[in-house]
């Protein structure tokens, strides 16, 4: 069986919710939360856009989904010192897991496993220095764009993650390494150094996406990877903020076919967060590059099926931007209310394909635009009920658009806290 499962059940009696610094005076503190989400989509297309030239067929259909729950738990061994795990169950589905068989003349095996789709998204040991510096090791969050850094359900509008973001790098991402974080003088700062991509699973419709290893039991990492965020925070509700990535990925390639080739990725991002009494705006501008990615497509195009890639070109450039703002109507009719209603609207662009090297098409299909207006309806600051109308358009105008209706119902909250009452905890 895979690394994650057996991780997530060790650690499940040792952490717990993910959470700020603790308030605890004094003793062990123990935590358990989490969030999930329960989702209903009606699309006005099918699901097959690539094999007419007008795209998806006009069609009529629906989809119930949980799309995931997550565990959340956090021990506390002392003031200074805690561990931390989040496991997440998606979509109820089955897992499966590829093995290299060299005893099979380096064959991939294709092996069925798991019962169920289990993530253990973070695992790590954190130290507390100080508001100013901390220090961690294990298996985290890479705080890169708006909803890898922010992802609950009241954490954006949307029924489903923002397609923009989703679309072009891994969400959540989580890799293995070593982090230092805190803050000061108005300003929080992350800086990580984690296992890089594998270029194999890199494509045309989601980037690189598929580059994040979870193929195999083993995450390579002969490639490192760079990360950095900095945000200012230094007025109450505002955050104005910066992230990057960089890092090679040729060297985590499961066979050594780019032995001398780079393919470093690098990636930006600029973001601004305004949560002011009932006004609630975001907006962020994302840019990658992907370098040497005309070779990358030549040999991803050869690669063997059963490896389970998109084997297509991947551009050397693709870009992500948006931005949505609510406003809570409630406020005005009730300000003593715990209700709070957001009608939302959000506009989003992305494409996969924004530059690509020559001898490369940039298929308009993947060049999207995204038109989206809905409600939250936050029944506790904790519970909220969505629904929201999406109009997708294409880099080609003769592309059908595509429309989908959502309602989502997101929660997220400790469920179960405990504090030791003995004598206090000594470093």
């Amino acid at each position: 069986m895979g690394w994650k499962v057996p991780c997530a059940l060790a650690v499940a009696t040792l952490a717990g919710a993910l959470s700020a610094q603790p308030s605890h005076a004094d003793g062990h503190k123990f935590e358990i939360g989490g969030y999930g989400e329960i989702l209903y989509s009606h699309y006005n297309y099918g699901p097959d856009q690539a094999s007419a030239p007008d795209g998806a067929p006009h069609d009529s259909r629906a989809t119930m989904d949980l799309p995931r729950f997550v565990l959340e738990l956090e021990y506390w061994f002392t003031r200074g010192l805690y561990i931390e795990s989040e496991i997440e169950y998606e979509h109820g589905g089955t897992g499966s897991a590829l093995e290299l068989e060299y005893e099979e003349f380096g064959e991939f095996e294709f092996e069925s496993e798991k019962g169920g789709e289990v993530l253990l998204e973070e695992f790590h040991l954190t130290k507390v220095f100080s508001p100013r510096f901390n220090a961690r090791i294990g298996h985290f969050i890479l705080p890169i764009g708006l909803i890898n850094a922010e992802h609950d359900p009241g954490q954006f509008f949307t029924a489903v993650r923002p397609e923009s973001e989703v679309g072009i790098i891994p969400t959540t991402w989580h890799e293995t390494g070593a982090e230092v974080f805190g803050e000061a003088s108005g300003f929080a700062y992350r800086a990580q150094v984690v296992n890089g991509l594998d270029a194999t699973g890199f494509g045309s419709k989601y980037w690189i996406v598929g580059g994040h290893q979870g193929k195999f039991e083993e995450t390579r990492a002969t490639d490192l990877a760079f990360v950095g965020r900095l945000d200012f925070v230094g007025v109450d509700g505002v955050t104005l903020g910066a992230s990057g990535y960089y890092g090679n990925s040729t060297g985590n390639r499961p066979k050594p076919d780019m032995e001398g080739i780079d393919g470093h990725v690098t990636i930006g991002d600029v973001h601004a967060v305004v949560e002011r009494g009932a006004l609630i705006a975001r907006g962020m501008v994302m840019v990658g590059t992907v370098e040497n990615a005309d070779v990358i497509s030549q040999r991803n195009s050869i690669l063997p099926r059963a490896l389970q890639v998109p084997r297509t070109p991947v551009a050397k450039t693709a870009m992500a931007w948006s931005g949505e703002i609510g406003y809570d109507v409630l406020s005005f009719l009730s300000p003593a209310s715990r209700l709070r209603l957001f009608p939302f609207a959000r506009y989003e662009y992305y494409n996969t394909m924004e530059d690509v090297d020559a001898g490369v098409f940039a298929d308009p299909r993947f060049e999207r635009t995204l038109i989206t207006g809905g409600i939250n309806l936050f029944l506790t600051p904790d519970v909220v009920l969505k629904a929201d109308y999406a109009h997708r358009t294409f880099g080609d105008e003769n592309l059908n658009a595509e429309d989908t209706f959502s309602i989502a119902l997101g929660f997220s909250g400790t469920f179960f806290e405990h504090e030791s009452d003995h004598e206090e905890v000594t470093e």
